[in-house]
Order: C-alpha cells, then sequence, then structure tokens
C-alpha cells in the first residue's frame, strides 16, 4: 500500500465544534495550500471541508511541514490541531478515505453531501495537476466503491442528512407546524436541501433569504414558497418563529442586534461551519440556540435501519481496496518489466550483430520475425510468472533482478 500516503486533519469525532470552525477552509485557501505544497515537493494533495471536518490527503511530504500548511491556510492554531486533530498514514490513511466517500465517516451516517465535497476537492486538485498516476487510479476505485455502496445497500437511503436532522429536530419540538413561521438563511447546498426538507411539512410560511436575492427568488418559486430580499431580514426575523441559518461566511450573519430585546421565544438553527449565528444569541430570552454538533444527537429510525448496512458496506470497500493493492503492486513491477523487455532486446541486437557476416541482410530479414516471436514468448512467460508470484510474495522481484542482472540496465 502506498507507504507515504498521509491524511491531516480535525472532524466531528475528536474536535468540538469551536475547534473546527477555525479550520474551515474554502476553495481559495486550498488552492493556495495545494500550490504551495507541490513547490515543496508533495507528489499528490487534495482537500476535503465540510460542516463536519476538514482534512488534506497527500502522498508524498514532510508530516510536520504539511502541518504547518494546514495551520497557514486556515484559521486553526498548531496547539489545536495536535490536541484534538488527527493524522493517518498508509493503509489507515487510504482505509479512512473510502469510509468518508462512501459515507460511513460521517457526523450522520451515509450523508450524501460529503461524497460531493470528496469530488469538489480532487476536481479542484486535478485542475492544479496536484494528482499523480497513483493517486488518480486509487480515486477510481474509492468512487467504484461509492457507487457500489450506493446501489447495494441502504447506508444512503431514506432522508438522513443533517438537512433532514435540521427538520426533524423542528418536529420533534413543536407539536403545530402550521402554525409557525419558518425563515431560511442562505440557499447555497446545504440551503436548499434543507428547504427540500422543509417543504415535506406544512408550515404556516416559509421564507428565503439569500445574498443575492435573485438566487433566493429563483430557489422559492421551484419549491414553491416565499422569497425576501437581505434589506428586510430584521422584518422577517421579528416575525419567524424558526430561523435557520446556511450560509458561507467566515462571521455570524445573524447577530444580537438582529433580534428584539424582548423577542417571542424563536429556535434558532446553524447549519454553518463556521458558525454564522453568534453563540451570543443563546443567552438571550426566549431564545434556543442548536448547532451542528447538537443536531448529531437527533435520533431517527432512518439511521437505525443504515447501520444494519455497515457490515455490507465495509466488504465492498474491502473488495474495491483489494482491487487496488493488486493494481498497486503489479503498478510497481512497471520498471523492472521494462528493464526485461530492454534486456531481452539488447541480447537480440547483439546476437545478430555478432552473426551478420553468416547471413545475407535479405536472410537476416526472413528471420527477424521469428526471432522477435521467439524473445516475445519467453519474455511474456518471465512476466507472467513475475506477476502471479509477485501477488503473494515481494521478494520474486529482488530474485529476478538479481538473476537478470537488471540494476546494471
Amino acid at each position: 500500500m502506498i507507504p507515504d500516503f498521509v491524511s491531516i486533519g480535525v472532524s466531528h469525532w475528536q474536535s468540538p465544534l469551536s475547534v473546527r470552525e477555525q479550520f474551515s477552509m474554502n476553495r481559495e485557501q486550498s488552492s493556495l495550500l495545494i500550490k504551495e505544497a507541490m513547490q515543496l515537493n508533495v507528489k499528490s494533495i487534495f482537500t476535503v471541508s465540510t460542516c463536519n471536518r476538514t482534512q488534506l490527503f497527500a502522498d508524498g511530504g514532510n508530516i510536520h511541514q504539511l502541518k504547518e500548511l494546514f495551520i497557514k491556510h486556515s484559521d486553526g492554531k498548531l496547539t489545536d490541531l495536535n490536541k484534538f486533530g488527527f493524522v493517518l498514514k498508509g493503509e489507515e490513511a487510504i482505509q479512512h478515505l473510502f469510509e468518508v466517500s462512501t459515507g460511513i465517516d460521517s457526523q450522520i451516517l451515509g450523508d450524501l453531501q460529503i461524497f460531493s465535497q470528496v469530488k469538489e476537492g480532487v476536481e479542484q486538485a486535478k485542475k492544479l495537476n496536484a494528482l499523480n498516476g497513483v493517486i488518480d487510479r486509487l480515486l477510481q476505485f474509492v468512487f467504484q466503491a461509492n457507487k457500489k455502496v450506493q446501489s447495494f445497500t441502504n447506508i444512503s437511503k431514506g432522508a438522513a442528512s443533517v438537512a433532514h436532522a435540521a427538520v426533524l429536530y423542528v418536529r420533534n419540538n413543536f407539536d403545530k407546524l402550521n402554525e409557525k413561521n419558518i425563515l431560511l438563511l442562505g440557499v447555497g447546498e446545504i440551503g436548499e436541501r434543507t428547504l427540500e426538507n422543509i417543504t415535506s411539512h406544512q408550515f404556516k410560511k416559509i421564507t428565503v433569504i439569500n445574498r443575492t436575492f435573485e438566487k433566493a427568488d429563483n430557489i422559492a418559486k421551484k419549491h414553491g414558497v416565499t422569497s425576501a430580499p437581505l434589506d428586510r431580514l430584521l422584518e422577517e426575523v421579528a416575525v419567524a418563529d424558526i430561523i435557520m441559518v446556511a450560509t458561507a461566511s467566515k462571521t455570524p450573519t445573524l447577530k444580537p442586534e438582529h433580534l428584539p430585546v424582548y423577542s417571542e421565544e424563536k429556535l434558532l438553527i446553524d447549519l454553518s461551519v463556521p458558525r454564522n449565528i453568534d453563540p451570543e444569541l443563546d443567552r438571550m430570552k426566549g431564545i434556543r440556540l442548536i448547532d451542528m454538533d447538537k443536531l448529531k444527537e437527533v435520533a431517527d429510525q432512518t439511521l437505525a435501519q443504515r447501520r444494519k448496512d455497515i457490515p455490507k458496506a465495509r466488504t465492498i470497500i474491502n473488495l474495491h481496496k483489494m482491487e487496488f493493492e493488486d493494481w498497486y503492486k503489479l503498478h510497481k513491477l512497471g520498471p523492472t518489466i521494462k528493464k526485461l523487455n530492454q534486456l531481452f532486446d539488447n541480447e537480440k541486437i547483439d546476437e545478430i550483430s555478432k552473426h551478420k557476416g553468416k547471413y545475407t541482410t535479405e536472410e537476416l530479414k526472413k528471420v527477424q520475425p521469428l526471432i522477435n516471436s521467439i524473445l516475445k514468448r519467453i519474455s511474456s512467460k518471465n512476466i507472467e510468472y513475475l506477476r502471479k508470484r509477485y501477488r503473494h510474495n515481494e521478494d520474486i522481484l529482488e530474485i529476478f533482478q538479481e538473476m537478470y542482472n537488471l540494476d546494471a540496465h
């Protein structure tokens, strides 16, 4: 397995939200990290940044330097990374990549958003020429495993996601949804998915606000709800019973000044990392603030059903991981096979050269295809044997190199 493959990052498993939001990384920050890493001769690198994790995957490179880049291009601190973060190497890092990409290693089991974030990170790395052939091939097996897990297990079946958990929390805490006004601030990927879950229930009124009114209006019309411009935020906040924030700002977009001092009781749900609802609001009278870490506590029978398919998903992962291991082993034979073919070709040329005086040019031309055919058969049998044995015993490579003195060629 790729010995220098590593993953460094923070996730919901070990890191509180207050730490994760410091390490959150947008695509511009990620691009700068990747470019600098390539200057340090890292062979391959890409990043994944979601509401539940920020991490990099790299082949080659010094771990200390990679940590420094991770800190430099986020707002995180080294002390927090050492305390709450993780460093995975080799086999462990590859297993982790498979589990993240198939939804097993997700705050809400099977949440499909994580895979779209992996794809986004990979696409960015490809555009920056930051993936070598080995990691590109590894990712092909990872993506195939995700496809099989989606097709043959229930890991991602049903409506279990961060967006679903938010609406489920609302449903569990309010008896009469049809008497409640709900405001959604932000209609990016998470926002629109949240809106899809909201509209599956009957609320009194659903209003959408976005930094760009045109986008909010288009999505509102698509889902049959109301839209409002950003300059009406105060008015909409005042009449909303439930406010969900799914913006992508580095700083809070909903602050204490947006709510009246003697506000009616309101439920605020922050679906953003970094947090986009000022935590100070939780101290205001009548305000209940729910963040990402509290949402993961929401129980759902859908998740219980999904957990039953974890062993099946792991079996699929193991099969694709074994296929990659087989490919990687044979890939490592490439230089030796090339040297072996070159050796046979050189031997052929030497022998023909020795006997040139005994045969005419025409005679040599006629016998050439026969010589090539014999050598090809000998070479093929050697290579076939080498590949077959190498799958189970890597010592055979050293034996071949010594037997044919390949290091000298």
